[in-house]
């Protein structure tokens, strides 16, 4: 009996000890990983808590990478638009000193021969790309958005601004999309010298009826100063384009504050689900080895005695 008794509780301590290490070794790989858990089986519920967290998480990181590129685009767009502007402005201010006839024919042939400069230059920005896409030519962003005829005429090849299909967009929240352009023939419009009168619309039509003013000879004065409300009102018109694309860039900012608002509490949640509090986890371990090793003193101690025992 005294041998039975002396096994059984021998296979008791040693279970004891088994469970113990066991539950050591526990500890140690929480406070060696950092999380509470590494298999979902540990812990169904947070597993899958923490699942959809990462999947909310990842949708920012979507996010958060479209108004970069949406951020950067915009920007290059706005400064095509100041630049526009810029050399429209030096367009009116020449066309002004046309229509005055100060300084005769040799002024007007310089205004004529430097507004048809800035008006070949705004034709080139018209066809600005970005990321090898031309930013003007709606859906069609790898064809040119325009040509300048041998005839003068300015001819538009993308996608009309009717047409719903030339917008490209871009999502930067939930359900929250920002445009990223504007069908070219809304900023410039085109110019078809081929008919009498030439026809057309827009921008690309002040200037070439401007040039068309310039080149009578004798220059047509009253033509050049008629033309000059025109080109004020173009410039209105891409400032006023350059302005809702302003609007949009203020309400990335917006989004993008808001985002990082959400990052930082999903993070949050995730960590407190995930990770351990490492000075609670520590003290857990100090204490669950001083409990191992007083129970491996206690089962030397009592093999020692049914050894002697034993012996006896």
């Amino acid at each position: 009996m005294l041998i039975r008794s002396t096994t059984y509780n021998n296979s008791s301590m040693m279970n004891s000890l088994m469970e113990q290490q066991n539950k050591l070794y526990e500890i140690y790989n929480k406070l060696n990983s950092g999380k509470k858990f590494t298999n979902i089986s540990e812990n169904p519920i947070d597993s899958t808590s923490i699942m959809d967290l990462n999947t909310r998480l990842q949708k920012i990181e979507t996010y958060e990478t479209n108004i970069n590129n949406a951020t950067t685009q915009l920007d290059y767009q706005d400064s095509t638009f100041s630049t526009i502007i810029e050399k429209m402005q030096r367009i009116n201010d020449l066309a002004i000193q046309a229509a005055n006839g100060a300084g005769g024919t040799e002024t007007i042939t310089a205004c004529k021969l430097e507004i048809n400069e800035l008006k070949e230059s705004i034709v080139a920005l018209a066809n600005t790309q970005y990321n090898g896409l031309y930013i003007f030519s709606g859906a069609n962003t790898t064809t040119p958005a325009y040509t300048l005829e041998d005839d003068g005429s300015i001819v538009y090849h993308g996608t009309p601004s009717d047409d719903p299909g030339y917008a490209r967009k871009l999502e930067i929240s939930d359900g929250v999309y920002v445009d990223l352009n504007i069908a070219g023939d809304a900023v410039f419009g085109n110019f078809d010298n081929t008919t009498d009168p030439p026809t057309g619309e827009g921008l690309f039509k002040v200037l070439g009826d401007l040039e068309a003013a310039l080149n009578l000879d004798p220059a047509d004065t009253k033509q050049i100063t008629a033309q000059l409300d025109n080109i004020q009102n173009s410039i209105k018109n891409v400032s006023e384009i350059q302005s809702i694309f302003g609007a949009s860039s203020a309400k990335m900012e917006m989004t993008q504050n808001t985002i990082d608002e959400t990052k930082i509490i999903l993070e949050s949640q995730k960590q407190n689900l995930q990770e351990v509090d490492q000075t609670e986890v520590i003290s857990e371990y100090i204490k669950q080895n001083y409990a191992y090793q007083a129970s491996m003193q206690a089962y030397t101690i009592i093999q020692n005695q049914s050894l002697l025992n034993y012996l006896s």
